[in-house]
């Protein structure tokens, strides 16, 4: 087995190779940075929502563990699963249901029924509002697309996560890959040891001025 890296945006495939969807997030151990699961968009087209029911707009995000990777490059991840074991098994990372808005005072005029009244327009079918609750386990949270990466002082910045880097016995993320610079943009590799917390999709790094510019440069092993 060889999981060297794990790029966001890499082709997921099947273990008979059918395309399955694109990795989209990491699901990682808050407690030493373990990766526990990766999550597949399988896009509108494969994930069999009809558009009636939201379709266009609802998450197709779908959640695997990590045991379930064989083999992963910078393009390619393939699973053990088979494309049905995928559809069968694999669970929806986002559960997203609808709410009606509380009226604060039933009965009575106020600023909470205006924003009913505005939810319901263009031909919404009622003052509901959207909840979501994802698939993590306490402990657990997530490394979404393009995740910002700021460090703490001076409080800045510095890239955005392009693919993290394991350890292929234990599965700790040992380096995360960020993307800096726009027009001569260059990818890099944070060590896992300047990562201070990942809270709300957001990497937090504990960094100094002369290890930042010494990152080395990151050089796919594909």
């Amino acid at each position: 087995m060889k999981l060297e890296d794990l790029r966001i945006g890499a082709d997921i495939v099947s273990g008979e190779g059918h395309k399955l969807g694109t990795l989209s997030k990491f699901v990682v151990r808050q407690d030493g940075y373990r990766l526990t699961h990766v999550v597949v968009d399988t896009g509108i087209l494969r994930s069999g929502e009809p558009l009636w029911k939201g379709g266009w707009g609802l998450s197709h995000d779908r959640v695997v563990p990590i045991a379930a990777v064989s083999v992963a490059t910078s393009d390619r991840v393939t699973l053990t699963m088979s494309a049905d074991e995928f559809r069968d098994h694999s669970v929806d990372y986002e559960e997203e249901y609808f709410e009606a808005m509380p009226d604060i005072e039933p009965g009575k005029p106020d600023l909470g029924d205006l924003a009913r009244i505005a939810s319901s327009f263009p031909g919404e079918p009622g003052p509901w509002v959207m909840l979501e609750q994802r698939e993590l386990a306490p402990g657990e949270v997530e490394i979404p697309k393009d995740a910002p990466v700021w460090r703490l002082n001076p409080h800045q910045k510095i890239g955005e996560v392009e693919r993290v880097i394991i350890d292929d016995a234990t599965r700790d993320v040992v380096g995360i890959v960020i993307k800096r610079g726009m027009i001569f943009a260059k990818e890099v590799v944070l060590p896992v040891s300047a990562v201070v917390e990942v809270v709300a999709g957001i990497v937090r790094a504990d960094i100094g001025d002369d290890d930042l510019k010494g990152l080395p440069e990151f050089r796919a092993p594909d």
